[in-house]
This record gives structure tokens, C-alpha cells and sequence, in this order.
């Protein structure tokens, strides 16, 4: 018996003695296993990292490119409505000393109505205080808005600057420092070819290129601009007299300045020798004028010139006090920026931006970059590779015209884009197959 139980221990110390290599090598496998866990999520949170980066870096250069554009359209809307103010002024102007003189003329007829002579009085001092009181500030208000337009006109070469420089100066630092704010090691570059927002708005400044929003304001004329006529009277077999009224406010040649005219005429008709006669009476007239020298001869003003030739002739010279205003600035449409031709041409116009992201392999936190644990041996086989000792993230931004409500309210169909409506606005879009491998190649990689 004690044989038999010597012998079985011998046996069993033999046993563990021959798992001992095996279990070194599980270890040497899970350790392994552990590691390469470790690093693979490492890089996989730098990857991620760089890819939001990425992402955050195309949005907001979107942004600054969506509110430039949108700035853009501000100013021009104010360019507009600066110079339907000064047409307002100039209107109103030209009406209050054409009011001024009709009164005058029309005194006398209304003095020989009962209790007359006090109410013409009152009438033509009314009248003549009216232009008095009122018709200089509004030549100081056509100068203030001169000056309004003239800083606007100047305020896009403050964020565009000469070919856009300031601009994508602007949008360059931006980037740049959304990029730091998310990762300090990460940096920027713009995928050749993938840009094109230098191109995509420019500066109008010739005279007929002016004329584009010149044609706009001429359009955003309201009613009392377009058309101050009104007829009264009875003519009955050329026979009797009526009254006409005629005047309106015109923007001569769409880019010059702004001009009024108003004329009131009694037309008389009477039988003479089988004939019928006509003859003009001229009973009030008054202009008024933003700028000097304008030449108005293609201009009728809603058939002044036409209907009561007589008093358009007179009230070239009867101007509205302080008009035309004296001036340094010409008040005429200033330059102005807007979509390229190329972009206006487009039925959906949009700009486009692909950037790249890159950080270098020595500054991720894995074995192989930044981190203290270094293997050794076979372990440095887990570490993984970088393509050009680097990694790399891609995204790309489009900036796109869209009214929040559809359609053109106005007129019920779609508007397209422009820089006269602030609609604009970005949004991440897909890479295209050749930005992908234009992408890659920079990283001197190209993946099928």
C-alpha cells in the first residue's frame, strides 16, 4: 500500500509542473488581446475626435459664409430702401411747392366765393408755410441718406476686401481656431478645387452694372412715386374745362439720382370756326431734385410733359427750397456686391468648401504616438499603422438659397438665389468619389 501511494505522488507533481509554459502563453495571449483592445479604441476615439473636428470645422466656415451672404443682402435691402426714402423726400418736396403755387394761382377764384378772400388767404398761407417749414429739412434729410448709401456702399470692402481677401482671411482664422477649440493638435487644409466661394459673389461698379439694382429701385416705387394724377371737369362737345393733375417722382436712368414733377393745368375747349380749340392753362407747378444737372429729357413724368406741356416748362424753374441739396455725395447707386454671373446663371445657386483635418501620429494618444506605454517585441506588432504618419478626417459644406416659407409670397413661385433676400443658409453634404480620392492621395494612400 505504501508503494502504490509513493508512486501516485511522483505522478502528480509531474502534472503541474508541465502546465506552467502552457499557462505563460495564455497570458502572453490575453495580454496581447488586451493590449491591442486598449490601442484600437484609442485610435478609434482619435478618429472619432478628428472626425467631429472635422465636421465642427466645415459647419462654422458654412456659417460665416451663410451670414456673410446674408450681410450681404442686408446691405443691399438697405441700399434700397435708403434710396425709396430719398424719393420719398424728393416727391414730397417737388408736390409742396407745386401745392404752394396752386394755391397762389387759385386764390383769386376762390376769393370771390362768399367769405372768400379770407379763406383764399388762409389757403395760400397754409400752402406757402407748408413749403417753408417743411421742404429744407427734407433736402437735409435727401443729404443724410446720401450719406447712409455712401457708408454702405463702403462697408462690404470692410469683410470682402479686394477679391474677397478679407473675407477668406476671415473664414481661414475661423477655422483654424474652431479646429484648436475642439483638438489643439489638429490642423487645417482646404481640398484643392473644392472651393469656390472667392468666385462666388463679386463687386458691381460700372455704371451699367449698377443698373441692376437701379432697375430694383425703380420697381419698389409705391403708388404716391409712380403716378400723382387726378382729373376734374366737364367737357362736353369741346365744350368746358377740366382740370389736370399730373406728376410723379422718376430715378433717372436707373442710377443717377432722383427727380419730381408736378404740374396742374386748366384745359379749355371751345368751338372756333367749326374747330375745335384747346389751350392750357397753367395752375400749379413745382419740382425738386436730388442731385444738379440730372437730365430728366427722356422722362415724362406719368404725362406731365405730354398733358400740360405749359406748366412742366415752368416748373423746371420753380425748384423746392434747398433743392437740390448741396452734397459730396452723389446719391446715386454705389457699388454693391451680388452673385458672380457664373452663379446667377445657375437655376440653384451654391457655394461649396471640402476641408481636411489632419493630426499627426505622434500627438494621438495610443502606444505607437503621445502615450508612455511603449511594446516591446512581438507586441509592437499591434500598435498600427498611420498612412503618412498621420490621420486624416474630411468634410464638406454647401451654402444654399432657401426661403423658410417656400415660394415667393409675392408672386407664387420659387425665387431663386441672390444676394437681395438674406435666405441664406449651410449644411454638411456628402463627399463626392473624386473628393475622397483627392483626399486620400494627399495622405499618400488611395483605397479602392
Amino acid at each position: 500500500m505504501g508503494l502504490r501511494w509513493a508512486a501516485g505522488g511522483c505522478r502528480s507533481g509531474a502534472q503541474e509542473g508541465q502546465a506552467l509554459p502552457l499557462g505563460l502563453m495564455l497570458l502572453t495571449a490575453v495580454a496581447a488581446i488586451l493590449f491591442f483592445m486598449f490601442n484600437s479604441g484609442q485610435l478609434v476615439q482619435e478618429k472619432i475626435r478628428l472626425t467631429n473636428t472635422a465636421d465642427a470645422v466645415a459647419y462654422s466656415a458654412g456659417v460665416f459664409e451663410a451670414r456673410l451672404l446674408n450681410y450681404d443682402a442686408y446691405i443691399n435691402r438697405a441700399i434700397i430702401a435708403n434710396e425709396i426714402a430719398i424719393g420719398h423726400a424728393v416727391g414730397l418736396a417737388g408736390w409742396l411747392t407745386y401745392g404752394a403755387k396752386a394755391s397762389e394761382h387759385i386764390a383769386p377764384y376762390v376769393a370771390m366765393l362768399p367769405g372768400g378772400p379770407a379763406i383764399a388767404a388762409a389757403l395760400a398761407e397754409v400752402a406757402k408755410g407748408l413749403e417753408t417749414s417743411y421742404a429744407p429739412p427734407l433736402a437735409n434729410s435727401v443729404v443724410r441718406h446720401q450719406m447712409a448709401l455712401d457708408g454702405l456702399g463702403k462697408a462690404w470692402l470692410s469683410t470682402h476686401g479686394p477679391g474677397n481677401s478679407i473675407a477668406l482671411a476671415t473664414r481661414e482664422t475661423l477655422m483654424d481656431e474652431v479646429a484648436k477649440r475642439n483638438d489643439p493638435d489638429a490642423k487645417v487644409d482646404i481640398l484643392p478645387l473644392a472651393d469656390d466661394f472667392a468666385g462666388f459673389t463679386r463687386r458691381y461698379s460700372t455704371r451699367e452694372e449698377r443698373r441692376r439694382m437701379g432697375q430694383l429701385v425703380h420697381e419698389a416705387r409705391d403708388a404716391f412715386l409712380q403716378s400723382r394724377n387726378w382729373d376734374v371737369g366737364v367737357v362736353v362737345l369741346c365744350v368746358g374745362v377740366k382740370l389736370k393733375k399730373r406728376g410723379s417722382t422718376e430715378f433717372i436712368d436707373m442710377v443717377d439720382g432722383w427727380k419730381s414733377m408736378d404740374t396742374l393745368s386748366a384745359h379749355l375747349y371751345s368751338f372756333h370756326k367749326l374747330k375745335c380749340k384747346h389751350s392750357e392753362d397753367p395752375v400749379g407747378w413745382g419740382t425738386a431734385a436730388s442731385l444738379g444737372g440730372l437730365d430728366d429729357s427722356a422722362y415724362d413724368y406719368a404725362g406731365s410733359t405730354g398733358t400740360n406741356p405749359d406748366a412742366s416748362a415752368l416748373a423746371q424753374d420753380n425748384s423746392a427750397p434747398g433743392f437740390p441739396p448741396k452734397t459730396i455725395w452723389s446719391g446715386a447707386i454705389p457699388p454693391f456686391y451680388e452673385l458672380s454671373e457664373t452663379a446667377l446663371k445657375a437655376e440653384d445657386p451654391r457655394t461649396v468648401l471640402a476641408i481636411r483635418v489632419t493630426k499627426a501620429r505622434t500627438a494621438q494618444r495610443f502606444s505607437g504616438g503621445a502615450s508612455t506605454i511603449k511594446p516591446q517585441g512581438s507586441l509592437e506588432l499591434y500598435q498600427g499603422a498611420h498612412a503618412g504618419g498621420e490621420s486624416a478626417a474630411v468634410a464638406k459644406v454647401e451654402v444654399f438659397f432657401a426661403r423658410p416659407d417656400g415660394k415667393n409670397p409675392l408672386f407664387q413661385r420659387e425665387e431663386l438665389g441672390s444676394l437681395f433676400n438674406p435666405y441664406w443658409q449651410p449644411r454638411l453634404a456628402p463627399l463626392t468619389a473624386g473628393e475622397r480620392a483627392l483626399a486620400q492621395l494627399r495622405q499618400g494612400v488611395l483605397l479602392p
